[in-house]
């Protein structure tokens, strides 16, 4: 396929004239890159399996590896997933921002689990570009770090564009990313269950909980 579209776009500057495409290019399942409040990722539609195939073959992930979820609320990630009472303390203190949280689905979030996963990875990012995108597209989007598999993540849209710009059909470029990606917790029950350490370290998270 061609290159991607790049498109200059940072938060506080207007929407530029593409931003209906990019969001409709979502949500028909086209892969897009974009910046976060971590590091760069690379995301389509977590409704359309197909689409998330995409990102498997884009990046040579292991398609056992289920893709988390971003969405644009707290109030749009409990219909997907099931809330517990530390979940609820979690989000409050952290969202939007870098924390992941492991969950049950709801029945509308079973439809988003991926091959061999029982629970769903998601996140409400802070980052005002990505938010108005999430929020345009109308549907939560499959997500991963814009790089190939075991390469590391990019920090900016120009990295972002170049491991991935062949295989998207949007690259949004808002400048350098933070560079440290999300903390990741099951927060099923408690104790709390740190799966990957991130930008939240475990005593901001215990101090939440407390």
């Amino acid at each position: 396929m061609p290159p991607a579209s790049v498109v200059s776009w940072k938060p506080g500057d207007p929407a530029p004239a593409s931003f209906p495409a990019i969001a409709a290019a979502v949500k028909r399942g086209k892969l897009v890159v974009f910046p976060t409040d971590t590091v760069y990722g690379i995301g389509t539609s977590a409704l359309i399996p197909g689409a998330c195939e995409r990102i498997f073959a884009a990046k040579g992930r292991d398609p056992a590896k289920p893709l988390p979820i971003l969405v644009h609320s707290t109030e749009e990630a409990r219909r997907w997933v099931v809330f517990t009472p530390a979940a609820e303390r979690l989000a409050a203190a952290f969202w939007p921002g870098p924390l992941t949280m492991v969950l049950e689905p709801t029945k509308a979030g079973e439809k988003l689990t991926t091959i061999g996963a029982t629970t769903l990875a998601i996140r409400v990012p802070n980052h005002d570009v990505l938010l108005a995108l999430l929020q345009a597209s109308g549907v939560p989007w499959a997500a991963t770090s814009a790089n190939l598999s075991g390469r590391p993540a990019a920090k900016d849209g120009a990295a972002a564009a170049a491991a991935l710009g062949e295989k998207a059909e949007w690259v949004v470029d808002a400048g350098p990313a933070d560079g440290t990606e999300s903390t990741v917790v099951d927060a099923r029950a408690l104790p709390l269950s740190i799966l990957r350490e991130g930008a939240l370290s475990k005593a901001r998270l215990e101090a939440a909980l407390a």
